[in-house]
């Protein structure tokens, strides 16, 4: 038994250590899908914005704040340009342009919001120009945006379980791959069930993600 015992922990030793490293990879290739599209699009946006397409550029730069991951720079550049736009809009006396741009901020930090909230300190700044602005003392023919800023509280329940699932999918699935135990019998069956549970739980993240 004991002899027996010592192969059999290295295999599942060997296994965990390949899965957990596909787990890794998926990860950094996630990581870098976000930062592109937050990258492209706020390239976009400076584009529009030296072209004086100022509505144009403020909607691209609040999709790149929506791209968040950690340690992704677009996300604070698309906030400093959005709000240098907020407080050029304040000295031209445009109100409304200059709460729409405030509510982007908090909106765009608020809907990356899940276990966490990002930007807490864009958030507040945001907050206090809206109110400001929104004010009797200040220009009252501007109102802030009725929609909740904040994140739906089930929904963002199910972008981290799924988010969990899909990664859990996709390391059973290697693991099968790599394992040595791939019967006639079993080959077909457990492909199927790892690749559905994957797409399921992939489209279930997308989905929390558009209403969270």
């Amino acid at each position: 038994m004991k002899i027996n015992s010592v192969p059999r922990k290295g295999r599942v030793s060997s296994v965990i250590l390949r899965a957990a490293s596909v787990a890794v990879f998926l990860l950094l290739v996630l990581w870098g899908r976000v930062f592109y599209g937050s990258m492209q699009d706020y390239k976009t946006g400076e584009t529009f914005l030296r072209e004086n397409q100022t509505i144009r550029a403020i909607t691209y730069f609040d999709r790149s704040l929506h791209w968040y991951a950690p340690l992704n720079p677009y996300v604070e550049r698309s906030a400093k340009r959005l709000w240098e736009i907020g407080e050029r809009a304040e000295q031209e006396k445009d109100t409304r342009l200059a709460l729409i741009v405030y509510e982007s901020i908090r909106n765009g930090f608020y809907g990356a919001s899940h276990l966490f909230t990002p930007g807490k300190d864009w958030i507040g700044r945001a907050e206090k120009k809206i109110h400001d602005l929104s004010s009797p003392e200040g220009r009252t023919e501007a109102h802030a945006s009725k929609k909740n800023p904040h994140p739906a509280a089930l929904w963002s329940v199910v972008v981290v379980i799924s988010f969990i699932g899909w990664i859990g999918s996709l390391v059973g699935f290697a693991r099968w791959v790599l394992g040595k135990d791939k019967g006639p019998g079993r080959l077909q069956h457990r492909a199927v069930l790892w690749i559905s549970l994957g797409v399921f739980f992939f489209g279930l993240w997308i989905l929390g993600m558009a209403f969270a």
